[in-house]
């Protein structure tokens, strides 16, 4: 589920990201019909909108939210936008702006693709990945701080999701506290994310207070933040229809950071 959390605020368009790599999908023609979703929280335009903080300090807003629908393969499918910028005092110190986007089958939710750029201290990294299930393998390409640019490909056995398309995929899910859920997940290399539901617990946040549940993703090495080995992440979704993730926990190197939820909208595109 997400998880290395969304830390403040998506640009309107992928075309203005002053980075090296483009994602092949980034040309596909917005679709404007009615899509079936498997529960209310998806539909075209949720904006949900969090407060983020480093410990107990408050560093900025993040949005995550529906971007748009567009087809692939002539298939229906979700794009998803999140990103991270840190505001400008905390930028002095540690400047973070990140992106991360998916492509989701509308009805499968599975993942057509991703694209990450990561800029974080001194850390860069930016790529992009599709997943062709139809040829049985997945291809994509990679930037590193040192600006050198380089291809990869591999083997695809069945559908996966990436990191932030999980998010959604679980929050369609009905599942009871004290039960465990595996997901196949791709971040360049096939693995398995194992997800552990907790107990039910009043969350309160600017958006109200909310019966949720706990949820423990085990991201191994990968997620929305530069994840490290050990590090862990905390999910709190809230236990209606809506399923909307009230508080997001990630820890990182530096200590740890927290998204609370303040708005949910729908934005007219």
């Amino acid at each position: 589920m997400v998880f290395k959390l969304l830390l403040l605020l998506a640009l309107p368009a992928a075309a203005a990201e002053p980075t090296a790599l483009r994602h092949p999908f980034w040309g596909l023609t917005p679709s404007t019909g009615a899509i079936a979703a498997p529960f209310p929280g998806l539909v075209r335009g949720e904006t949900l909108e969090y407060d983020i903080y480093w410990g107990a300090i408050q560093v900025g807003k993040s949005f995550l939210r529906i971007y748009e629908s567009v087809e692939i393969s002539s298939r229906p499918a979700w794009h998803i936008v999140s990103e991270a910028r840190s505001g400008s005092f905390i930028a002095n110190f540690y400047k973070v702006d990140d992106r991360n986007e998916a492509w989701m089958d509308a009805e499968t939710l599975t993942s057509y693709g991703y694209y990450k750029k990561i800029s974080e201290g001194s850390h860069f990294f930016n790529e992009w990945v599709v997943f062709d299930q139809k040829a049985g393998r997945y291809y994509g390409e990679k930037v590193n701080k040192k600006k050198q640019l380089s291809s990869f490909e591999g083997l695809l056995d069945r559908p996966v999701n990436d990191v932030l398309s999980a998010v959604y995929r679980l929050r369609a899910m009905t599942i009871e506290p004290g039960k465990t859920l595996e997901m196949d997940v791709n971040t360049k290399k096939n693995w398995r994310l194992n997800i552990k539901a907790g107990k039910r617990e009043k969350i309160k946040t600017e958006f109200g207070k909310k019966q949720c549940i706990l949820f423990e993703p085990k991201m191994g090495e990968d997620g929305l933040f530069v994840a490290k080995a050990g590090k862990r992440m905390l999910v709190w979704i809230t236990d209606d229809e809506l399923k909307l993730p009230m508080v997001l926990k990630a820890e990182i190197f530096i200590g740890s950071i927290t998204a609370k939820l303040s708005r949910r909208y729908l934005e007219e595109r």
